[in-house]
């Protein structure tokens, strides 16, 4: 029943999602969404095809993996993959190229789906994470199209929006072919949204199955190399001005400190370029070599997939999302590289990967503008310090790899 009332609510809102929709068709190139394909008029496929959907860039990243692999080892796949956001499309388009078909994520309507699915001959549909549409289980369901949640993670706080209806989420649970949890905790979660216990399996988080490239730091800004660099990376609105706060006080106590900054969203590019302006820091874009020089005081780092190289240049990465309540993002990359971590209190969303970092002496928390200038400072000083605290970080890593294997297994059960 809930189900029903949820599509009659989404029917109603189509027209405004249809002019949001239509407008994002106008953008420019890198941020366009073509209209026709949010209602699942997109290309046939010649034949069946593997269905991954992944909502931004932290689920395309996980999808990525996998697809590398499952492809290493069945060439022959025809693969799908949806995204609901451009910075998660031009990731998986960069990183897959020609081998695989994008699209933008068809919303949840019935006509949609149905439509979608055929189109594309859908014989799986992988999901990363927790992305659960009711319409899209039903009726993929409904086609005898298995569903897999890979990578899945559910928080305590999202556990408690579905409880709230949980005769529609027990329904979804239903739906379900398999749910393949990072951690026992997340598993447990879904069982209690009524997921067969069947169904479950633990198969860690793919994210920790990175492979590291040959990196260059002076590949992303080469004339910084014998700079004391730190890095603020994935930042969110609120958040630019106590670190641009922490790096004045950074500044005082050593003059020639340096600052890449990064924020999380492109959009964001040119409103934290003049932040960086109105507080008076010399600043330079990662776009624009033209223009670089060695005693600016902050680099933008503006551009798209280059955060492992970013983080190479840094002696010390704080990771965004976190002294603001957005839960924090993924701190594998810095972690993986030897960088010291340093994150603000909120970090619901990756809260077993800082708490193990945390542990081992890998990571440390500040709750302060102050806090973190401190932080940093000791480790940029301490060479020593930072270094130890770097290698605690990748053996946390290291420690936790293997659930690419698990996860691949477990898909290929499907094809």
């Amino acid at each position: 029943m809930l189900r029903y009332f949820y599509t009659f609510i989404y029917y109603l809102a189509a027209p405004l999602l249809s002019i949001r929709w239509l407008y994002k068709s106008f953008q420019p190139p890198q941020y366009r969404e073509p209209m026709r394909e949010r209602f699942g008029f997109v290309a046939r496929q010649d034949k069946p095809s593997i269905w991954f959907h992944a909502v931004s860039m932290g689920e395309a990243s996980a999808a990525i993996n996998l697809i590398n692999k499952l492809l290493l080892e069945n060439p022959e796949l025809n693969i799908v993959v949806t995204t609901t956001t451009p910075t998660g499309a031009r990731l998986i388009k960069n990183a897959l190229n020609n081998r695989i078909t994008h699209h933008y994520t068809p919303c949840d309507l019935p006509g949609t789906i149905k439509r979608f699915s055929n189109r594309i001959h859908a014989k799986l549909l992988v999901i990363l994470e927790t992305e659960l549409w009711p319409n899209w289980l039903h009726y993929v369901n409904k086609k005898q199209i298995p569903i897999v949640l890979a990578n899945a993670r559910l928080s305590e706080k999202s556990a408690d929006q579905y409880k709230k209806i949980s005769s529609l989420s027990k329904q979804m649970m239903t739906n379900l072919s398999k749910v393949l949890a990072v951690n026992e905790a997340d598993g447990e979660r879904f069982l209690q949204l009524g997921l067969q216990p069947e169904k479950l399996l633990i198969s860690g988080n793919v994210k920790y199955d990175i492979s590291v490239p040959e990196l260059q730091s002076e590949d992303y800004f080469p004339l910084w190399q014998q700079e004391l660099v730190w890095i603020a990376a994935s930042t969110h609105k609120g958040e630019d001005e106590l670190i641009l706060q922490a790096h004045g006080e950074v500044l005082q106590q050593i003059p020639n400190a340096k600052l890449i900054l990064v924020p999380r969203h492109p959009e964001r590019f040119e409103q934290v370029g003049q932040l960086i302006q109105q507080n008076s820091y010399s600043y330079l874009r990662r776009s624009d070599p033209s223009n670089w020089r060695k005693d600016a005081q902050v680099l933008l780092g503006d551009t798209m997939g280059e955060l492992m190289q970013a983080f190479s240049c840094a002696s010390v990465a704080f990771m965004g999302g976190s002294l603001v309540p957005i839960g924090g993002h993924n701190a594998i990359e810095p972690a993986v590289l030897g960088k010291p971590v340093i994150t603000g209190p909120y970090i619901h969303n990756f809260s077993q990967l800082f708490e193990a970092l945390i542990f081992h002496n890998g990571a440390q928390m500040v709750d302060s503008s102050q806090q973190l200038s401190q932080s940093v400072l000791n480790l940029l000083v301490d060479v020593n310090k930072a270094k130890e605290m770097g290698e605690n970080a990748k053996k946390v890593i290291l420690s936790s790899q293997g659930a690419l294997e698990k996860t691949v297994k477990a898909i290929q059960e499907y094809i």
